[in-house]
């Protein structure tokens, strides 16, 4: 019993030191949102790079999207990339007016296809920078100008805010909403105030030509955005915030997509784990360690379980031997629990006014938040059970309008 209560409150101060870490830089994030960069005259030449596979049904939206920028047109080409596709993706793109640059490698994943598609466009054309999207996003007008603005303010690589164009569908698209949200807000901003490097969210990012001549995009994991990450922090780059480079992002509305988009997101983590985790903490440096953290996320779930199992084995020891009380013990073990799910449905609210949300649209994610953070928690341990999952692809569809249109 005494060894049991030990190992909880040693692995209890560990977890709490690293909540703390991560508390600390939320807390930096409440400050007001803004950018960077000062605003400047058009000048870089910039790419719009979308990887697609059978995105026939969004690709035209966003592609429109791209075409409509508040930037001059000389100054940006959309190149979409189709590849493994079995419908018209090149053919929908083309129509709306992109350029169609086809991997010549064979790919398995989005980063071997960005990376034939770099070297491809680089040996042909000269751009100052490489915008880059995902199929069923729509860019916000005024993205291409904002990237702009950070290139001339000196970022070589920089992540755009990520937002969602259907947090109101159903309770799936909402939760994912507002975790991203946080993301935004108590992560990646939290990370600009203190002159930090950022994370990469896998869409809705620049990085500058020169920067990727020096580092190539050469990926090997199913997260190539937390891979080229750990890459540039080792790199000695910084990865800038763009607060005002928006990307309306289409998230999940199906259980099931968004628990394989989350096996997908573990499990690249853990990958990379691997590759980078020792280098990132040999630099001694926060985003170094920061990034380790992140990759060695799985030890902490690990560890952060043994408390809570050796305190449930603790109050069933107990019982056994002062079984009066054991009906005490269940209700304070219930009394905890509805608190936590209190908690976390009042930390989703709070997110979405930090963020001037529409909570009373938000009502269906902020009250079903914490059953879908248990069943992401669900998702990460099925990783470390049965390993990172194969890529599996998740249907896409356009929409009528954005939020921003309706909030």
């Amino acid at each position: 019993m005494q060894i049991l209560d030990l190992i909880s409150a040693v692995l209890g101060v560990l977890m709490g030191a690293y909540g703390l870490f991560y508390a600390v830089i939320a807390i930096f994030g409440f400050k007001k949102r803004k950018s960077d960069f000062k605003k400047t005259k058009p000048s870089k030449r910039i790419a719009a790079v979308v990887a697609a596979r059978n995105e026939e049904g969004v690709i035209e939206q966003l592609v429109e999207s791209l075409m409509k920028q508040d930037y001059p047109k000389e100054l940006f080409d959309v190149i979409v990339v189709p590849n493994n596709c079995s419908d018209d993706t090149a053919g929908a793109a083309e129509r709306a007016g992109a350029k169609i640059v086809n991997v010549d490698v064979p790919v398995r994943s989005k980063g071997e296809a960005l990376k034939s598609a770099f070297r491809q466009i680089m040996e042909k054309e000269n751009y100052d920078a490489f915008a880059i999207f995902d199929a069923d996003n729509i860019a916000h007008p005024g993205y291409l100008q904002a990237a702009n603005d950070a290139l001339n303010g000196g970022a070589r690589i920089a992540q755009g805010y990520r937002d969602s164009k259907n947090p109101f569908d159903n309770w799936v698209s909402g939760c994912s909403s507002i975790f991203y949200w946080f993301m935004n807000r108590l992560f990646n901003h939290g990370r600009r105030v203190l002159r930090q490097s950022a994370q990469l969210n896998g869409t809705g990012f620049i990085v500058a030509t020169s920067l990727l001549k020096e580092t190539g995009f050469d990926t090997h994991t199913i997260t190539e955005d937390l891979e080229y990450t750990a890459q540039c922090i080792l790199h000695g780059e910084r990865v800038y915030w763009m607060d005002d480079a928006i990307t309306y992002d289409e998230q999940p509305e199906s259980l099931m997509d968004a628990l394989t988009q989350r096996r997908r997101w573990f499990g690249g983590a853990w990958q990379c784990k691997k590759y980078y985790m020792r280098d990132l903490l040999k630099m001694r440096t926060f985003s170094g360690c920061d990034m380790a953290l992140i990759f060695g996320s799985i030890y902490f779930m690990i560890l952060g379980s043994i408390p809570i199992v050796t305190s449930v084995v603790s109050m069933f020891l107990y019982a056994l031997e002062e079984p009066m009380w054991a009906l005490e013990l269940i209700f304070m073990a219930a009394l905890s629990g509805i608190g936590t799910v209190i908690a976390m449905m009042a930390f989703a609210c709070f997110v979405c006014v930090l963020e001037k949300k529409n909570v009373k649209k938000m009502w269906k994610g902020i009250v079903t938040f914490p059953i879908f953070m248990a069943l992401w928690m669900l998702a990460n341990w099925s990783c470390i059970l049965m390993g990172p999952p194969k890529w599996k692809p998740i249907k896409h569809k356009a929409v009528e309008k954005l939020p921003t249109e309706h909030m």
